[in-house]
């Protein structure tokens, strides 16, 4: 790794582990808006099926244990053929939007108040069938953007919040992911599968608008976000098989950040709410394992020393003047589930 400035080591920092009922892997986390809730996936990797837990949080530490998110009509956790609720995305006042397939049907899009309460699907078959997927809402929470197949191999559409009504903004016959709205909701970042590889696209966000290209070349461009000061941060796989660099491009400029880091399960890359940082974690052979926080400009970077080993999926929180990171790692070398903790690195920065 090469940065134009590193900052000095501290020792290992302490993290709270954020707790969960069942077995299986925990991954993915994603923050709430407000940094009071972090969202992630369970899975035991023994085709049962994939949960999600919602817990809520004050500072770097989980108020009470995480709640699993059942949707209606599903087995326990765990239980066999059933639900597979993945890519947890916040809109405002606790709403966490998500996709799921319940017993194996097809992926939807559901909705779901982190105070409690049954998750509801948002759009009905009748309306669009097929398979929903990559849910996201604007900054505003007034509008999503999502993909469905009931076209191509999937194809980008906006719907609006307050009146129901869809959009379609796409139609190709290759496969599009990862959509995200810019700050303003006028805009839409998106990857397109091609033959060998995957780039990354910006559109209009209202009907017939002509897209940009953003980022391409071989291999896989892919998982963009909005950043600060007009960056686009991406994973850029051209490098190779588990070869994966952190990438952010601005006015066809583009800087890596960082090689060989590791992707997430289906995470985008880490940035916090004001859009200034992105977070990975890296493993030193000699100093262990760390998560690493670095300007999405390239011009400062802190390495974070932690107490677990294969440390990985980093989501940064801001909230009541604290920067907070989860994480996911093994509690020890050799043990059998990964655990989300969180780490409060206000002072690091």
């Amino acid at each position: 790794m090469s940065f134009l400035l590193m900052l000095p080591l501290w020792s290992d920092a302490l993290a709270g582990q954020v707790r969960f009922s069942g077995e299986g892997h925990a991954q993915n986390p994603t923050w709430s808006m407000d940094g009071r809730y972090v969202a992630f996936e369970v899975n035991k990797y023994d085709g049962a099926g994939v949960d999600m837990y919602v817990a809520e949080v004050s500072g770097d530490m989980a108020a009470k244990d995480a709640v699993r998110v059942a949707l209606p009509g599903g087995g326990s956790a765990f239980g066999g053929s059933g639900q597979v609720v993945l890519n947890p995305s916040w809109g405002k006042e606790g709403y966490v939007l998500f996709e799921a397939s319940n017993q194996g049907g097809n992926f939807r899009i559901y909705y779901h108040r982190s105070t409690g309460g049954s998750p509801s699907e948002l759009i009905s078959t009748s309306e669009i069938p097929g398979d929903l997927t990559f849910p996201s809402f604007s900054a505003d929470a007034k509008k999503i953007v999502f993909v469905a197949d009931q076209t191509g191999n999937g194809d980008i559409r906006i719907r609006d919040v307050q009146t129901s009504k869809n959009i379609q903004l796409t139609e190709t016959n290759a496969a599009e992911m990862f959509p995200q709205f810019n700050a303003d909701g006028s805009k839409i970042l998106y990857t397109r599968k091609h033959d060998g590889g995957e780039d990354v696209y910006e559109i209009p966000a209202v009907p017939g608008g002509a897209e940009t290209a953003v980022a391409g070349g071989t291999g896989d461009q892919t998982r963009p976000t909005y950043a600060a000061d007009g960056y686009v941060a991406y994973f850029d796989g051209g490098r190779g098989e588990d070869h994966w660099d952190l990438v952010a491009v601005a006015n066809g400029a583009k800087r890596v950040l960082a090689k060989d880091v590791r992707l997430p399960v289906r995470g985008r890359p880490a940035l916090s709410p004001d859009g200034q940082w992105l977070a990975y974690t890296w493993n030193d052979p000699v100093k262990g394992d760390r998560v690493v926080l670095t300007k999405v400009d390239g011009s400062k970077t802190v390495e974070v020393p932690t107490q677990f080993t294969a440390c990985a999926e980093p989501a940064i929180a801001q909230a009541g003047g604290k920067t907070v990171v989860a994480f996911t790692a093994l509690p020890s070398s050799g043990a059998n589930w990964r655990f989300l903790y969180l780490m409060d690195v206000t002072d690091r920065l």
